[in-house]
């Protein structure tokens, strides 16, 4: 009797670790920025990472990151120029550590909570976006937030000596597939 109870106690403790999913984590980012001459847009499909989901208690953590080297507008000088404002020989990755989850307005919209590490500097960000699970068990995930260069200690780009503005949008699209 004694050692069924301390099964039933064990199997307690470690239900909610047991209930959470975990994912390797691909995907593509996508940024708007607007220059002196119109916006343009660059793309990367250098994303990595792993996450734990919980469907049932809306829980979830893990890390992503970004080779911040692989951009690509379609203009070789102009994502020269990205990687230099990253300053990839000292910063090559951006990472966001998943904090949480939560309910957004919409019935199948959440926002993700957590930090991102860029350019050195780490700031809390929220990406509010939709989540999809598929009958096969992946999660689909498409989001979009805007941020700041200047937020990041980085120096905005010049063309033709007018700066980039300061306001990027960005767009996140990933898929997380159970391990």
């Amino acid at each position: 009797m004694r050692t069924k109870g301390w099964w039933l106690l064990l199997i307690m403790a470690f239900a909610p670790v047991l209930a959470a999913n975990a994912y390797d984590v691909s995907g593509r980012i996508v940024y708007e920025a607007k220059g002196p001459i119109g916006a343009f847009k660059g793309e990367n499909t250098a994303v990595s990472g792993a996450l734990s989901w919980d469907p049932g208690q809306q829980a979830a953590s893990g890390r992503v990151c970004v080779d911040l080297t692989a951009w690509d507008s379609g203009e070789p000088l102009r994502d020269k120029h990205t990687r230099s404002m990253f300053g990839t020989d000292v910063y090559p990755e951006a990472c966001f550590e998943l904090e949480g989850v939560r309910p957004a307005a919409a019935a199948d919209a959440i926002v993700l909570e957590g930090r991102l590490t860029m350019h050195g500097v780490t700031l809390p960000l929220e990406i509010p976006g939709k989540l999809v699970q598929k009958p096969d068990g992946r999660l689909y995930f498409a989001g979009y937030f805007e941020t700041r260069i200047s937020d990041w200690g980085m120096k905005r780009p010049s063309m033709m000596g007018f700066k980039v503005r300061d306001l990027v949008k960005v767009w996140v699209y990933g898929e997380g597939v159970p391990r």
